[in-house]
Order: structure tokens, then sequence, then C-alpha cells
């Protein structure tokens, strides 16, 4: 996990402001009866914890989704041939920069779409979202794929 900051607001002099391993992290919990709609209250295993809150009010904070959720990447070559023809699809139906697909603990795979090299500063990544099955079609949402 890392913490980054960007003096004057510019996303072209990012710096570490503090890091550790994701072992570290013991449990991530969310929070949503907040004024901004989703928080988390990360808890390290020396017993040591923050709060953290996205830049703006969001149901479905990236950042929360996989510090909470063990997010296994899945890699290209590992998808089945519906998969790869779902990724490719979801990805040129907006510009990218990078796609990611993860294993989500239902079993589902979430494909994600970030559209910008560089980040905003206040509003982040701005990543699509899109749940798949097996064999690369649409799946409802389950508990702990957000």
């Amino acid at each position: 996990m890392l913490v980054i900051g960007f003096p004057d607001d510019d996303p072209n002099q990012d710096e570490v402001l503090w890091q550790t391993d994701r072992d570290s992290i013991a449990h991530v919990e969310r929070r949503t009866f907040t004024k901004v709609g989703v928080e988390a209250v990360i808890t390290f295993t020396d017993g040591s914890w923050f709060r953290v809150a996205p830049p703006e009010a969001s149901d479905h904070w990236e950042v929360v989704r996989h510090l909470a959720y063990a997010s296994e990447l899945v890699a290209p070559e590992a998808l089945t041939a519906g998969q790869k023809g779902t990724v490719a699809t979801f990805a040129a139906e907006r510009p990218s920069f990078r796609t990611v697909v993860t294993r989500r603990p239902s079993g589902n795979f979430a494909i994600e779409v970030t559209s910008a090299s560089v980040p905003d500063p206040r509003e982040g990544s701005d990543p699509r979202l899109r749940l798949m099955g097996p064999d690369g079609e649409h799946v409802n949402f389950e508990p702990g794929d957000l």
C-alpha cells in the first residue's frame, strides 16, 4: 500500500508520503454511513489503524475494494476465450489507458478500465467496472464484488 501526495496539486510531481506491505494490513472495513458516502478503517497487524476517505462521495471506491477484499489479479493468458472477448469489447467502448481483470471473492471476474494515465489529484483515476462470469457472460454483483 502506497500513499502519495501531489505538491501544489501537480500530478506530475508525486511524492511518497507513506508505504507498507499488503501483508501488514489485517483488516479493512468499509463504512457507508459517513457524510462522504464511503470511507474505510484500515487496521494493521500491529493493532494500529487509520481512516481513509475518497476525494469525493463514491459508492464504489476502487481503493477500498482492492484492500477490503483479496483481489486476485488474473493474467490475460489465463482468461477463457469468452472472457478475452468480453474484456476486448469492454475496453474498446471507451478510451483506455489500462485494463485490469481480478477474480472477486464470489468467483466472478471484474474488468476495470482506467481512462487516464495520470490520476487527477482531486478525483483519482475514474475507472469503469464490469463484472463477468467464467465464460465472459454478464453476471450480477454479489456481496464482496464491489
